[in-house]
Formats: C-alpha cells, structure tokens, sequence
C-alpha cells in the first residue's frame, strides 16, 4: 500500500520540466498576458502566431500547470484570470500596445448559431448575386426588404437583422452564411496582462485612441494655463512667464522712453508719429488764422460799415444844401437886375 501511494503522489516529470520551462518564461520577460485561444481554428491560430511573431510569443498549457507556474513568480494574481481555452503571451511590449496589435490580428469569420452579435448585423443594399428562391420570402420574413430584380435577388435598403447583444439564431446563421456576410471575428482576447506589478483587465485596456489623446491634449493645456495664471515655474510654463515678463518690461520701458537696444526703434517711431501729430495741429491753428485774416479783410473792403454809410448820406445832404443855396442866391440877384 505504502508502495502504491508513493507511486500515486509521484508527480510526472514532463509536469515539472513544463512548470519550470513556464516559470523561466514568466520571469524573462516585463509583460506576461492571458489570451483566450478557445474556438479559433489552428488555421488562424497559425496566422495570429505569423503575424505577430517578433512581438509577441504565446504558450498554451494546461490551466492547472500555468496556475503553478504564476504561483511560484511575483505574476501569481494573473492565475484569476486563467480560464478554458487560456493561454501565455510573453513579449517587451506595453499592454496597452499588445491589445492593439490582438485586434488588429481579428479576422472575419461566420455566425454560429448561438454567437451573440457583438454589433448590429446588417445586410447592405443591392443586389445579393443570388438567383430568385425562397431566400427572397426568408428575408421579407425577417423584415428585410427583398425582391426579384433583374434575376437576382435584391435588398431594397440597409436592413438589421440582428441587434447587438442578440443571440443569432440557426435561421439567420444559415441566411447569412448563404450571403457570404462574417459578422464575426475571430482573434486572441488579451483577459489581462502583468507590468511593473500591475494588473491590467481587459476594459481597461479598450480604450479610443483618439479620445483618450485628445483628453491628454486638454489636461495639459488647462495645467498649463493654470500655472501659467499663477505664476508656478515648471519646466513648461517657464518660458512662457519669461515672454510675459520681457514683453511687459519693454512696453514699461517704452512708455518712459528708456533707451535700449529692445526699445530704441519703438520710441523713435512714437517720436517720429507724435512730431507728424504736432506738426498736424499747428498747421491746422496757422490756416485757422490765415482763414480769419482773410475774411476780416474781405469784409471791411466789400461791405462798408454802418458809420461809414451815415457819414456818407450826411455828406451827400451836405452838397444837396450847397447846391440849392447857390440856387437860390442866383435867384437874388436876378430880381436885382430884373
């Protein structure tokens, strides 16, 4: 008995060359992930391990001797996430890099029934290819506008045939397959990866490139401004302060007309413009008063004035008296000599 329970606690020795072979891998390389391999068929499997050969290295193993293996590494809570159809990816890249380069290895691949659409499943307008037959009443079944059109089978318009989250049926797997549409894909699912001590999950991985750099874009501008309002020195804000400082240094400078290689050229200019405004306004007074001469003569030449025109009538009654009074003594003498 003592002889058979020391032969079944023997534990193989191609298990310990694989824990220990595993184990080397783990502590050789930064980042050690969790990939779900289940369902893929060895033909894309192999596509997958082409194409992503000098970045990433996977290893498939049994569950229970990965989990073995992390137990004897500082990686150990990367063992939670080991599930069926798991399996190790090595590689020096950062996680968020290696989810990148899994999705970008996904290809298409048909519906099974039972799939659950990751996406809406739609069927494009135009002309399926296929001859007229019962696909045409299938596809109305289904709410999907089909008809006979120049000896094919035509959709009338974009139809969904299946809603994200929805179960795909075997009916649906069969029609979609007969119109050559792969809503699917098939690819490495990264559940997690291990760097620096952290454990990195799959939805925080997802992530929008785009969103997440225009995100990154705002926060530094707004810790920019701020310290910028504020006057903190950081190596960012440093310069811009300087450009503030010398800029309203200059213009003080400029306003009380100190001298200097910066402000000699401003403060001449403004020189030069306040001579021209100088010069301007005296000329303007000058014609004002050449104006006014002018008029005053123009005026006591053609309109005489007011004591001149009484001084003129008195005269002119003056030599109207002379004149009647010679007159008249002419008349004396006449009667004289009668």
């Amino acid at each position: 008995m003592k002889g058979r329970a020391a032969v079944k606690g023997d534990v193989a020795e191609w298990k310990k060359d694989e824990v220990k072979s595993l184990k080397d891998m783990i502590d050789s390389f930064p980042v050690v992930g969790i990939v779900n391999l289940q369902d893929i068929p060895a033909k894309q499997l192999q596509n997958i391990r082409e194409d992503l050969r000098d970045k990433v290295t996977f290893r498939m193993s049994k569950n229970k001797l990965m989990k073995i293996a992390l137990e004897k590494t500082d990686k150990e809570k990367l063992k939670d996430h080991i599930d069926d159809g798991a399996a190790f990816i090595f590689s020096n890249e950062n996680p968020f890099r290696i989810y990148r380069l899994l999705q970008k290895s996904k290809s298409p691949a048909p519906a099974k029934p039972g799939d659950i659409a990751k996406s809406d499943i739609i069927i494009p307008q135009g002309s399926t290819g296929l001859p007229p037959g019962p696909l045409v009443s299938e596809l109305q079944t289904l709410g999907v506008p089909a008809k006979i059109d120049k000896g094919t089978i035509s959709v009338q318009k974009d139809a969904v045939i299946v809603k994200e989250g929805e179960v795909i049926s075997k009916k649906i797997s069969s029609i979609l397959s007969r119109l050559k549409i792969e809503p699917m894909e098939v690819g490495a699912d990264l559940a997690a990866a291990y760097e620096e001590g952290l454990i990195f999950q799959r939805d925080i991985l997802t992530i929008d490139d785009d969103k997440t750099r225009g995100d990154i874009i705002k926060a530094f501008s707004n810790a920019l401004a701020l310290s910028f309002e504020r006057r903190i020195f950081t190596k960012q804000s440093i310069k811009l302060l300087i450009q503030k400082a010398a800029l309203k240094s200059k213009s003080l400078a400029i306003g009380a007309n100190i001298i200097s290689p910066e402000t000699i050229g401003h403060i001449m200019s403004k020189s030069v413009s306040q001579a021209l405004s100088l010069s301007r306004i005296l000329n303007e007074a000058a014609l004002d008063d050449e104006l006014k001469n002018k008029l005053n003569v123009s005026q006591s030449t053609v309109t005489p004035s007011e004591s001149e025109v009484v001084e003129t009538k008195v005269e002119e009654n003056k030599d109207d008296n002379k004149d009647e009074d010679e007159d008249s003594g002419l008349e004396g003498l006449g009667s004289l000599f009668g």
